[in-house]
């Protein structure tokens, strides 16, 4: 069985972020011989998986509870090209939960330089009644947020 928290507020939280190395590799490229735009988005994705399934709620936990991530809005900014054998890192960070829906923001870093930012509108979804639920506290945890109490 699922413990469901109540509701929350951004007060009682506090929010952990997270980093991912990768290599730009061949693949990632365009024509244009930088990272293809729908590109970005697979390594975003990359990201937040490697995060919940190190934290505990990787695809095994999501397909055992029927209760997964799913993302309701994506805005993304491309601020400089990042090219082949580029080292980059994923920053990931939740900077808001309010009751059932989170704002997730991911920055795709050269050293410190932003090449790119995305922002993500999230939720806990329930795949048996088909709707968003609140966030479990296993849930909070696999996407760094701490409830202070």
């Amino acid at each position: 069985m699922v413990k469901k928290m109540k509701k929350m507020t951004e007060k009682t939280l506090e929010f952990e972020t997270y980093h991912y190395p990768i290599l730009i590799k061949e693949f990632h490229l365009d024509t244009f011989g930088h990272v293809n735009n729908a590109t970005y988005l697979e390594l975003f994705e990359e990201a937040r998986w490697d995060l919940i399934t190190k934290n505990g709620y990787g695809l095994p936990r999501i397909m055992e509870s029927g209760i997964g991530p799913t993302i309701l809005e994506i805005k993304l900014k491309f601020s400089k090209e990042i090219k082949l054998r580029e080292e980059i890192s994923i920053e990931t960070q939740v900077v808001s939960y309010d009751n059932k829906i989170a704002k997730l923001m991911q920055r795709m870093l050269r050293i410190k330089e932003v090449c790119c930012t995305a922002e993500f509108v999230i939720a806990l979804f329930d795949l048996k009644s088909r709707k968003i639920i609140l966030p479990t506290e296993d849930w909070l945890k696999a996407v760094g947020v701490k409830t202070q109490i």
